[in-house]
């Protein structure tokens, strides 16, 4: 499976809020993502990164913009055709959002359960789990696991579909720093053995500087574009422009 492109134009999202007045949450957002790319949104709470993720994954819609994601362009598509288009799509989030009655096996194919899948559910299970360092634990319940495997399941679970996009909303929030190191290296490996695009929305500047490129958001806007030298020190190397792939 090959990443997804990324495509962005002039998006915005607005909320009417309990007193009548309106709170922008992603205002006039334009930007690009290259195939296979590893991509992180950096904001502090509230700066409408997170809010940019769903609209990318049609968990809400934008008031105004067009998003393109691979060759359908999901704004204007039917509710129908924009449950396709989830389907298709890996998410990963802050809380692991695992069945606990379920085994990690179990956890992991779930999504395949009820859709049309080329292979065997089970076996590209099984693969991610081993994938995530997880393999000899298939039978495990969440409850028997650390927050960072629990994570580490979430994300097996994600790429089990073979998405051409996976995005992940804070999915270091919960974890110590050590441990959300570990989750940062796992999905640069993943993102390379699968040339799946990423995408990672965090106010962390280290889990940010493991990604080859860094949008900054602030009040919702798109302030900077930048990549970083390398995850141990996250200093600014140079600024890149966002690429066009029209």
């Amino acid at each position: 499976m090959t990443g997804s492109a990324v495509v962005l134009e002039s998006v915005s999202k607005r909320y009417r809020l309990g007193d009548g007045s309106t709170l922008t949450a992603v205002d006039d957002v334009s930007l690009s993502v290259a195939p296979g790319t590893r991509v992180a949104l950096l904001g502090a709470s509230g700066s409408g990164k997170s809010t940019l993720l769903h609209l990318i994954g049609a968990i809400d819609a934008p008031d105004a913009g067009s998003i393109r994601v691979g060759d359908l362009t999901i704004t204007g598509l039917t509710e129908r055709r924009l449950a396709d288009y989830r389907s298709g799509i890996g998410f990963v989030f802050q809380q692991f959002h695992l069945v606990p009655g379920l085994s990690l096996l179990d956890n992991v194919h779930a999504p395949l359960v009820g859709r049309p899948f080329a292979g065997d559910r089970r076996a590209r299970a099984r693969e991610l789990l081993d994938a995530v360092g997880l393999g000899d634990r298939e039978r495990a319940l969440p409850s028997q696991l650390s927050g960072g495997q629990q994570q580490r399941v979430a994300i097996a679970r994600a790429m089990v579909a073979h998405p051409g996009l996976l995005l992940a909303d804070e999915p270091t929030g919960n974890l110590d720093s050590a441990t959300a190191a570990q989750i940062m290296d796992l999905l640069t490996r993943l993102q390379a053995d699968y040339d799946t695009t990423v995408l990672i929305a965090t106010h962390d500047r280290i889990a940010a500087a493991s990604c080859e490129v860094v949008y900054r958001i602030s009040d919702g806007a798109v302030t900077e574009v930048e990549a970083f030298d390398s995850m141990a020190d996250a200093r600014p190397r140079r600024a890149v422009e966002a690429a066009s792939w029209n």
